[in-house]
Order: structure tokens, then sequence, then C-alpha cells
């Protein structure tokens, strides 16, 4: 199926009519500009597969590590941990735990609503509540991880 979806490559069957015109231009046989054509076709589909493979994007290690097994999954650490206390904070007061910008909690807010596809604060602190029933007491992991920022004198 993926090398019929490098067939469509426009210009690697305009390379392979290319071929075969210099072919005929030539004078070879009809059984040579075939097979002329065919391998520019199946080096073209090889190249594709290939190139593929290897333009595959990589996850950073530590995220992936973080990704297996987290019944977060779609989120990131840092949106993690702000979902978990969406359910009990204000952006400011979130920031102010974990010493971010206010601005940066609206962010990572934003991006947990666009990744769950999500509308309210109240679906976030729902989806975290399905989350920690379904797998356990998650949420006091999450929140004892979290940095605390010194109170002020």
């Amino acid at each position: 199926m993926r090398a019929l979806l490098e067939l469509r490559d426009p210009v690697a069957v305009a390379f392979a009519a290319a071929v075969a015109l210099a072919a005929l231009w030539l004078g070879h046989d009809l059984l040579a500009i075939t097979a002329a054509t065919l391998a520019v076709l199946v080096a073209r589909v090889g190249a594709g597969l290939g190139l593929r493979r290897l333009m595959a994007p990589a996850r950073p290690a530590q995220e992936t590590a973080f990704r297996e097994g987290n019944p977060f999954a779609p989120l990131t650490r840092r949106e993690a941990d702000v979902a978990v206390l969406i359910r009990d904070s204000t952006n400011k007061e979130i920031a102010e735990r974990l010493v971010l910008s206010e601005r940066t909690i609206d962010n990572h807010v934003q991006n947990i609503m666009n990744k769950l596809n999500l509308h309210h604060r109240a679906q976030i602190a729902s989806w975290v509540t399905e989350r920690n029933t379904a797998k356990g007491p998650i949420v006091a992991d999450v929140e004892t991880s979290l940095p605390r920022r010194p109170p002020k004198p």
C-alpha cells in the first residue's frame, strides 16, 4: 500500500517517462524501454520507503520514558502537572506553585484543552479524576513531584 503512495509522486512518473523517451530515442527495443522505466519506478519506491523510515520524527528520551505507562498519555509532563492542579487552583495559584508565569499556565491550559478536545477547565478536572480512579492514586504522585515556591518574607 505504501508503495502505491510512493508511485503517486509526479516527479517520479515524469522521470520514468523521460527515461522511456530517451531509450526510445536511442533506438532500444520495447523490452529495454520497459525494463528501464520499471527500474526507475522501483528505485523511487525503494528510496521513498527508506527515507520515510529514516525521517520518522524521534521523541526525546525523557518524554518517551514518561509516556510509557502514563495515564496522561497525550499530555507532556508539565501539562499533566497543570492538569492535576487545575481541579483545586486558579491559574495564578498554579503559576506560583510551579514557579512559572501566569501566561505560561494559560498557554498550558489551552494546550491541554486542544489536545483533549475539551472546552472548560471543569472538563479537564473531570478527565484527571477519571484517570485517577482508573489507574489508582496518580494525583498524589504528580503533586508531590512538583516544586513549591518558598514563602515570601
